[in-house]
């Protein structure tokens, strides 16, 4: 029988056998723990000279890859050796490297993701429930925060972060049926310890809180999310926290009929510093409100679109490396745009990878002296937005039709 060596991923880095056990901090180098990492999750085809390249340096300048590539490949057998054994963990393969099938590497992230698919499949609750939770005690963090800086590995982060959010909501959600309210709450403080602008694990844990009868803490952790998101997003509610509101509501009963001094400050924003954001459907009923005031006013408005692209995808190993690092602009592009927009302007995420933006009492002149500012946040934020291209579109609001009839 070969030997088998536990591979930990989640979290902090780790290699153990019987008897020894190798960490990041072992290895005393992150291209090294990069290759290691690249050769397990890659252990059951041979892989090129050139694939382990692009997958170690991407877009360094490297002068001799294959000639770099080898002696990381000669240190790395050392410590392999040094730590488990007169082995020969890498072989040499022609125009390649690949893993030794007969030492048998067990990863985590492979079996958290075999749990948790067959969680899925299970038709009964209790197995479903089983699975999941032998599934999140795996995790014991986001994959391996060393290689973050590589494409690949930060593929493989998003994967596996969304791979736990999705758990622990079908978790949570079995847990409400089975109306185990205590467990519910415990794995949403879970989630939230990894996430904490997931609008869904803050609504499973109020409904949780309000199943307990802690109707108080319910409404404390509402407006805990709603500041959370204020700061982190730019919205403090949404139509889910709406909906655990009102059960609050209903079960503390404070539904009561309230003054208008009351719904006044209900309504009122709190610190109002920048643009408002929203989603795109509130971004819609507010054009149509605008089209209709212009026509009165006889002011001009405009919207702005923005496009964000790669300017070159020849470096990006696959589709979802690149719809990473379009959020990842994306996310970038946000601050640029609250940092730089009026307190009056509106904006909405139009798509993956679209910004739309209404820029009341604009010319079409000023209006592109805005979107310039944008650019300029933009690319000064990140070396990185340099390889983002951003198109920019202006459309004049037109007066509603309604508006028209006499």
């Amino acid at each position: 029988m070969g030997t088998i060596i536990a591979v930990n991923l989640l979290g902090k880095f780790q290699m153990i056998d019987e008897v020894q056990r190798l960490n990041s901090e072992d290895m005393r180098s992150d291209m090294l723990l990069k290759l290691l990492i690249y050769m397990l999750m890659n252990r059951t085809h041979v892989i090129s000279v050139q694939e382990l390249s692009e997958a170690l340096w991407e877009d360094d300048e490297t002068e001799n890859p294959a000639g770099a590539l080898k002696n990381l490949v000669y240190r790395l057998r050392g410590i392999l050796k040094k730590h488990f054994g007169e082995r020969d963990y890498i072989r040499t393969a022609r125009g390649g490297y690949f893993w030794n099938e007969e030492i048998k590497a067990v990863l985590d992230i492979e079996e958290f993701e075999q749990l948790c698919e067959k969680a899925k499949k299970e038709e009964h609750i209790a197995e479903k429930i089983h699975d999941y939770e032998n599934a999140l005690s795996l995790y014991q963090g986001d994959f391996v925060i060393q290689i973050t800086d590589r494409y690949w590995a930060v593929t493989a982060a998003a994967y596996y972060h969304s791979m736990f959010l999705s758990a622990v909501k079908a978790l949570a959600d079995c847990y409400l049926q089975e109306k185990r309210y205590e467990r519910m709450e415990e794995i949403c403080n879970l989630g939230l310890r990894y996430d904490a602008v997931d609008e869904h694990l803050y609504c499973y844990r109020i409904r949780a809180l309000i199943r307990q009868n802690k109707q108080r803490a319910a409404m404390e952790q509402y407006e805990q999310a709603k500041r959370t998101l204020k700061e982190a997003l730019g919205i403090s509610k949404t139509p889910g926290l709406n909906a655990v509101y009102q059960e609050i509501l209903s079960m503390s009963g404070t539904a009561v009929a309230k003054n208008i001094d009351s719904v006044s400050r209900e309504m009122a924003e709190e610190e109002v510093s920048n643009a408002f954001l929203c989603g795109y459907p509130v971004f819609q009923e507010i054009y149509r409100l605008e089209s209709r005031k212009i026509s009165r006013l006889g002011e001009s408005e405009y919207v702005l679109l923005l496009t964000l692209s790669l300017r070159d995808t020849s470096g990006v190993p696959n589709a979802q490396s690149e719809r990473f690092l379009i959020q990842r602009a994306m996310e970038q592009m946000l601050e640029s745009i609250k940092s730089t927009l009026r307190i009056g302007d509106v904006v909405a995420q139009y798509s993956d990878c679209q910004y739309v933006i209404l820029l009341p009492t604009c010319t079409y002149e000023s209006s592109m002296l805005v979107a310039n500012r944008i650019l300029s946040d933009f690319r000064s934020r990140s070396d990185r937005n340099s390889r983002i291209a951003v198109k920019t579109e202006y459309e004049e609001v037109a007066v509603a039709e309604s508006a028209l009839v006499k």
